[in-house]
């Protein structure tokens, strides 16, 4: 079997003259509530379809498909010497095509309370968070779906977590001083290797197949100097958590993952600090 030292193939990318516009409907459904004058929420659930999709059939997939079932064989270009798809020669074709259908559900939830601490001030909290239902992806006509949700991996790319909320309580004293603590919470996601769908199925390392849930803390404190005049100061992931890691080999290398994680869902860098001056004219 041949392994890439890097982790990686070559792959044919870009757009086409011939796509067709995409086509969707959106159905959704909502439900405010306000029991007292202090205490708002509501809920929304939203079903979105859409056709005709524009984008690519996942190299991973053309690849996976190509060996187990024979299809998608002809989007494959081993480089005749070798057979490696990583050299100059070698590669798997990408490019833009009007995929299948695509298809997400799910309820949105907000809440916010207030409440009046007198001589202290007031109190604030806002919770938003997404439970994520259906994520289903429909490649090409004919050739089966496979739902995305809670999974990430070659194929789903980026995690694509069950449910995730933010709750941020601010806390706003009678000395022009506000103190913000944010919750951030992400679900744990599964590799979509370790699927029983056959689109997505494939071998894998155990090792950092399950990406565990993550809780993130940040604190910020904003002091309105003057009444234009606002000085800021905060730190993200107060805890310094580190962001769950798996293997850039087989698991979550590119596109979609970077430095055996995912920083674009993940905080990477660990604890942050920043601190900003705002003046208005």
């Amino acid at each position: 079997m041949l392994v890439s030292p890097a982790g990686q193939y070559n792959v044919f990318g870009g757009g086409n003259p011939l796509l067709d516009p995409e086509t969707g409907a959106t159905y959704m459904a909502g439900l405010v509530l306000q029991p007292t004058s202090n205490l708002s929420g509501s809920i929304d659930y939203f079903d979105i379809k859409v056709t005709k999709v524009i984008g690519t059939i996942s190299p991973a997939l053309s690849v996976s498909q190509c060996i187990f079932f024979g299809q998608f064989c002809d989007l494959v270009h081993r480089e005749p010497r070798t057979g490696a798809l990583w050299v100059t020669g070698g590669f798997v074709t990408g490019t833009n095509i009007n995929t299948a259908s695509l298809k997400t559900s799910g309820v949105d939830v907000v809440l916010n309370y207030n409440y009046n601490l007198s001589r202290l001030g007031g109190l604030s909290l806002a919770l938003i968070g997404t439970w994520l239902d259906k994520f289903v992806t429909e490649p090409l006509p004919g050739l089966g779906s496979y739902d995305c949700a809670g999974l990430f991996g070659p194929t789903c790319g980026t995690p694509l977590a069950k449910w995730r909320h933010k709750l941020r309580t601010v806390w706003s004293s009678p000395r022009n001083v506000d103190l913000a603590v944010t919750w951030r919470h992400m679900d744990k996601v599964t590799v979509d290797l370790a699927s029983s769908n056959p689109l997505l199925s494939g071998p894998h390392d155990q090792i950092g197949s399950v990406l565990g849930a993550r809780d993130y803390m940040d604190v910020a404190v904003t002091w309105n100097v003057w009444k234009n005049v606002a000085f800021r100061f905060g730190v993200n992931n107060v805890f310094d958590r580190d962001p769950p890691i798996c293997d850039s080999t087989s698991i979550c290398g590119a596109p979609f993952g970077n430095g055996n994680t995912y920083p674009e869902v993940y905080d990477a860098l660990g604890r942050k600090v920043f601190t900003g001056l705002t003046v208005s004219f």
